[in-house]
């Protein structure tokens, strides 16, 4: 980006909820965009542009789920529904990045991480993890258990039963994890959190 000296646009999953474009946002310290709360673009893209003026590469960044939109904005679906009913949507960081050439003159680069994300190599924690569920789902197997599902709990490992598909999609807490102001995660009050820093309700 800095050899560029360009607003980069990221998208990555995140159709109903926020949590992957959050986490990034967290450990890369830039702004981002939850389908939890809809943006002022205005005050976003000034963020941006003040962000890119101050940084001695001339750049920012900002990572969108890609179902963020902002005020006035509703992100265009398309095609054939899937098993679970959701049709293709266009891709926000397209329209994002075209937005801020349009109303601020700013050269951009936008870039689809979706599949980049999901293809990238398991690290130690993603192993860990992904065996200790297996192992917890075959000793449940054994047991003649079903409609339970391997999770973290509080920070620990269990089985626990398989949440009702009418509950819908888990959300970002905006109250607790998203500032509104400045479109960054909240990084204050993490004490006794559990790792991934929210209480499933």
């Amino acid at each position: 980006m800095g050899s560029h000296e360009r607003v980069g646009v990221f998208r990555v999953f995140g159709r109903d909820a926020g949590f992957t474009a959050l986490y990034t946002a967290y450990a890369t310290s830039i702004r981002c965009v939850i389908p939890e709360y809809k943006v002022n673009l205005d005050n976003l893209i000034h963020l941006l542009l003040e962000e890119k003026r101050a940084n001695p590469s001339n750049y920012a960044l900002v990572v969108l789920s890609e179902g963020a939109e902002w005020e006035g904005c509703a992100v265009h679906e398309y095609g054939e529904p899937d098993a679970y009913g959701h049709r293709k949507k266009a891709s926000v960081a397209e329209l994002l990045a075209d937005e801020i050439k349009r109303r601020a003159g700013e050269e951009t680069i936008a870039s689809d991480l979706t599949y980049d994300l999901r293809s990238g190599d398991p690290d130690f924690i993603d192993k860990l993890v992904a065996l200790t569920f297996s192992n917890m789902a075959y000793d449940a197997i054994l047991d003649g258990k079903s409609g339970l599902m391997s999770a973290m709990v509080e920070g620990c490992y269990d089985l626990v039963p398989i949440p009702d598909p009418k509950l819908g999609p888990r959300k970002v807490d905006v109250a607790t994890m998203y500032n509104t102001e400045r479109y960054r995660p909240i990084y204050a009050n993490k004490r006794g959190l559990p790792i991934f820093l929210n209480r499933a309700s």
